[in-house]
């Protein structure tokens, strides 16, 4: 494990752990099982070179888990960083100490469960969801104006309930927010990347209603103006990363959302580095934020832009609506941006951006110079 790695187990307050067991023929015993475990902060420490050990607390005294590890002692742990979408994967072969004094040194513990690790995948950024669980509540947000932007894109924009002032954020950032969906016991919650510029003293989001999506169609279908949400403060580590360099900004479908903040910002500037915006979309149909996308790019020299549209319709003009057919992908950037010194900011479908990164990466593009955010249904 890396510190780093370390340090993440050892300040975490929840993971969740895999186990599971079979035997010859059928028993409704058998299968995998995954649940959470949590506790304060450090509840979980790592040992040794490769092992780590936790308590395990009071349950439900069905024993799926302890029972499973009794008999098969494979086990799969899960870390998540729910700020970055970050997941640490651990596999290992776990063992039991059930009364030993060490047990009894750690408050509420029933049994120590010592992981020897056989092996680590860290996945940065894998996770859409995005909560910072430790940031302060802000003030409930007023829904002002709800705009459509495309076929399937609707824009909402929040002021303060009591008109005050909203907390600051930097372009790229998302906010999360909590709904009231009637049947829902609890709030649903989701985080939305900010689409306007950050310097307009409202929240945007811009969502795209997704046909099973709880969230994105409760706020299609029912949420009108004048409707109060609950919000924390924005949030999130995609942002522009440097103030001086070149930047491409990539996006596919509403994964432009971030990118229109951050064109905002880079619109404004002085001294005119190079920014490109290159942006896949089905159509003119499914093309949100275009007018605004087009007139930031016009508002100062050296912002180029390329919309590449898989499948235009008859009424979508070239060189208008969009500048050429097909998808985004490695050629087109290659062909597009010359400038080795470039940073690459993409958002979009997981595998959009894992072909676009393989893609910079084989051209030469360090991995530091690429920044990504991936989104879901529920991002």
């Amino acid at each position: 494990m890396t510190k780093a790695q370390i340090a993440w187990i050892n300040t975490a307050d929840t993971f969740f752990i895999a186990s599971g067991y079979r035997d010859r023929g059928e028993n409704a015993a058998y299968g995998m099982d995954a649940s959470h475990r949590g506790g304060e902060r450090g509840f979980v420490q790592v040992v040794g070179d490769g092992r780590l050990v936790f308590p395990d607390y009071a349950g439900n005294n069905h024993y799926n888990t302890i029972g499973n590890l009794v008999l098969d002692a494979r086990v799969g742990l899960l870390f998540v960083d729910f700020e970055t979408g970050g997941l640490l994967q651990l596999t290992g072969t776990a063992s039991i100490d059930w009364d030993s004094a060490a047990v009894a040194r750690v408050p509420g513990a029933r049994r120590l469960v010592t992981v020897e690790i056989e092996q680590i995948v860290e996945l940065p950024r894998a996770l859409p969801l995005r909560w910072d669980a430790d940031a302060d509540a802000v003030r409930s947000l007023r829904l002002i104006e709800k705009i459509p932007e495309s076929a399937d894109v609707t824009s909402f924009v929040f002021e303060a309930r009591d008109g005050g002032p909203l907390p600051e954020f930097e372009a790229g950032q998302h906010l999360p927010i909590e709904l009231e969906v009637p049947e829902y016991s609890e709030p649903v919650r989701r985080t939305y990347s900010l689409s306007g510029g950050p310097s307009q003293a409202r929240y945007r989001i811009s969502v795209k209603r997704e046909p099973r999506g709880t969230a994105s169609r409760f706020l299609h279908d029912h949420m009108e103006t004048g409707t109060i949400i609950s919000s924390r403060q924005p949030a999130g580590g995609f942002m522009l990363s440097c103030s001086t360099c070149p930047v491409v900004l990539v996006s596919a479908g509403v994964g432009l959302t971030p990118m229109v903040s951050m064109l905002h910002v880079l619109a404004a500037e002085r001294g005119g580095r190079p920014v490109w915006f290159v942006h896949g979309a089905r159509d003119g149909a499914h093309h949100p934020l275009a007018r605004e996308v087009r007139e930031l790019c016009q508002a100062r020299s050296g912002i180029a832009l390329h919309v590449a549209y898989s499948r235009p319709r008859p009424e979508d003009t070239m060189g208008t609506d969009f500048d050429g057919t097909g998808r985004v992908d490695g050629a087109l950037l290659a062909g597009l941006i010359k400038n080795p010194g470039a940073h690459y900011f993409l958002c979009g479908p997981t595998r959009f951006m894992a072909n676009l990164q393989t893609g910079l990466e084989g051209r030469g593009i360090p991995v530091a110079q690429i920044h990504t955010e991936t989104f879901g249904p529920a991002g």
